[in-house]
């Protein structure tokens, strides 16, 4: 009798150990649900009001992952987007003769010698730009670039995608990055997915002009002859990786990525891609880490992203000190120029190792921007909103660039490029498009500063 006893609660025992088990996973699985699914008619459905479903439509995460303090900040900015003052809406006619200049710069000079390439390497770099702001010699140091002679062609030292080192003629070292994606391409997933795409690095450069940030380094459009001008002069190491498929010249080089399965092929034998000009050899980067940096974990957040003083922990550092430099406020020029572009990819930055004193944080490795322009990724614009402070310089030069101009502008140096190259529309309307929309939210980021006096004593600064 007693042993029964004993094998009845023994029995029922491990029946509500079970029981318990699959109650506690079938509520781990449900928690951990990227999306919860709800009924049509259930109540929290019904909680969803169209205002908050317009609020994070453009949103860069999935709405589980957001953290409140981005969210909070997203809905107020989004807020004063709609008592914006009508001169954020109506184009200032100066901007023509920006333009204008810039598109002057672009052309080429007559009776040109071969000292050209002494300019960008010995003139133009300084403290605060890569190009100075009136380089009358741009547009023939561009020219030079697209018809260059190739002397050496090898794998590029550098990254985890497929870039070509290239020599030209003179000694002239150049980064070549291919294409890979047509100019409508739309990357789907997070903000720093896919491979490089080639004319955000054109993009961004033009860009960098009108908001006189010119810390990008030069770039143009070129079209490659893979079996004419790089296969005779390609290093073995590079040769081994190109082939022909039919009509096609192929190619996978040697990098971190570089697969024979995953090659980049050129249209017959010619091969678009981006041209960057190398740095001059003397003007040595030292790479920092961002901190803005993404953890790049889909279930792990930064702690910039939780923390609502997070910008006041960065000024107590005296690397990033206001009083001591420019780096927090060029960080904040970073994070407008990437927004804008839609690079959500900046986890480092490049700062010049010379006898500059103060220099400027540098705009290099623009490929990963333009990759959705539906989609406006808010939390890039963090240095902005949580720090409050912005360069004088910057925010003259983006009121400038009001109702439109950006868009108009962008769109007539990018033409230039395109004609001169002989290549497709260089960006589409949609990201032109996108550019004027997320103007309006760094407009509405300082407005909302201003009104909340979210500053120390004044939003716009300038200690340069």
């Amino acid at each position: 009798m007693i042993g029964r006893r004993c094998a009845l609660f023994a029995l029922g025992g491990l029946l509500i150990l079970v029981l318990t088990v699959n109650i506690y996973f079938v509520r781990m699985i449900v928690e951990d649900s990227p999306e919860k699914s709800y009924s049509k008619n259930s109540p929290v459905a019904d909680m969803k009001t169209t205002k908050e479903q317009l609020l994070l439509k453009g949103s860069g995460k999935s709405e589980n992952f957001r953290t409140t303090v981005i969210q909070d900040m997203e809905e107020k900015i989004k807020a004063e987007m709609h008592t914006l003052p009508s001169k954020y809406f109506k184009q200032n006619s100066s901007y023509t003769i920006l333009l204008d200049r810039l598109l002057i710069e672009l052309r080429p000079m007559l009776n040109v010698n071969d000292d050209i390439w002494s300019i960008p390497n010995n003139n133009w770099p300084d403290a605060h730009h890569l190009i100075p702001a009136a380089a009358p010699e741009l547009g023939t140091i561009m020219d030079a670039l697209r018809t260059a002679k190739i002397a050496r062609a090898d794998n590029a030292p550098l990254g985890t995608q497929l870039k070509l080192m290239l020599t030209l003629e003179h000694g002239v070292k150049a980064l070549f990055k291919p294409q890979w994606y047509p100019r409508d391409a739309i990357i789907e997933g997070p903000v720093y997915y896919g491979k490089d795409r080639h004319n955000a690095e054109v993009v961004a450069f033009h860009l960098s002009s009108l908001l006189a940030l010119r810390r990008v380094p030069l770039v143009i459009i070129r079209k490659l002859k893979l079996r004419e001008e790089v296969r005779p002069r390609a290093t073995p190491q590079l040769s081994a990786t190109m082939y022909q498929e039919g009509n096609d010249s192929c190619l996978y080089g040697v990098c971190h990525y570089c697969s024979p399965s995953d090659p980049v092929c050129g249209n017959d034998d010619i091969l678009e891609g981006a041209l960057i000009l190398w740095l001059p050899s003397y003007l040595k980067l030292t790479k920092h880490r961002h901190p803005w940096q993404r953890t790049y974990k889909r279930h792990k957040l930064a702690l910039w992203e939780t923390d609502r003083k997070f910008c006041e922990k960065v000024k107590e550092s005296k690397t990033y000190s206001p009083q001591l430099s420019s780096k927090l406020l060029d960080i904040v020029d970073t994070a407008v120029f990437d927004f804008l572009m839609d690079n959500g990819d900046r986890h480092h930055y490049e700062l010049t190792q010379s006898n500059f004193h103060n220099p400027a944080v540098l705009l290099i490795d623009n490929g990963k921007s333009l990759g959705n322009p539906d989609v406006d990724h808010f939390d890039i614009l963090a240095p902005l909103y949580q720090c409050c402070m912005i360069h004088k310089s910057t925010w003259d030069r983006l009121r400038l660039l009001s109702g439109g101009s950006l868009s108009s502008s962008l769109k007539r140096l990018l033409a230039h490029e395109a004609e001169a190259a002989r290549a497709a529309p260089l960006i589409t309307e949609a990201h032109l498009n996108a550019m004027d929309r997320r103007l309006l939210t760094i407009y509405s980021v300082v407005e909302y500063c201003l009104k909340e006096k979210k500053y120390a004593s004044n939003v716009i600064l300038d200690h340069r």
